[in-house]
């Protein structure tokens, strides 16, 4: 008999190989985060940028040196990418916000790279994804105040040479912003 017409066989099969897939896939997820004490440094530093390595080592039952080790180590895997101020955008004047959504001219690999670089360099702007659907683009972008924002639309966004269309929805308010990541438990 053959054993690509036995039913029995087929499954097993395919048991087997899911169960390889899986096992493969779990065995490449990397494991950044060795145990509960990276994971609560990592919460921590998410939500207290400033604290001190010694207030860290108090928190997670270490002493201050191998607290700092372990977050020069996460640091050093590109876990923790920086740190920065949290500012609040209308106390800086800009108190308009809006998503972007741009569709580029053409989709070329050169054409992305310099829509991207083009919009990076645009300091109101402060996210730009590339995105799945109708649209090419999703920006994050901030403004003074209706003028400024038409001005930035018209005379910035819409001239970068690769946007064909855009499209804007405006944040009427914010019910939830963070840049903390979940830290996951086993």
């Amino acid at each position: 008999m053959d054993p690509c017409e036995d039913g029995d066989f087929l499954e097993i099969c395919a048991r087997t190989q899911f169960s390889l897939v899986s096992r493969h896939r779990r065995d490449t997820i990397p494991r950044v985060l060795a145990d509960a004490v990276d994971r609560l440094l990592v919460e921590t530093l998410q939500n207290e940028g400033r604290a001190t390595y010694s207030d860290l080592a108090n928190r997670v039952g270490l002493t201050a040196a191998p607290t700092q080790a372990r977050v020069a180590k996460l640091e050093a895997s590109g876990v923790i990418t920086g740190y920065a101020a949290k500012v609040d955008r209308k106390k800086m004047g800009y108190t308009f916000l809006a998503f972007v959504s741009v569709i580029l001219r053409n989709h070329e690999p050169n054409e992305e790279d310099a829509f991207e670089a083009a919009a990076a360099a645009i300091p109101q702007i402060q996210e730009i994804h590339h995105v799945s659907g109708e649209e090419d683009y999703l920006l994050k972008v901030i403004a003074k105040d209706t003028t400024d924002f038409e001005r930035l639309l018209r005379r910035t966004i819409g001239a970068i040479p690769q946007v064909q269309r855009v499209k804007t929805t405006l944040v009427l308010s914010t019910a939830k912003a963070t840049t903390a990541c979940p830290v996951d438990v086993d």
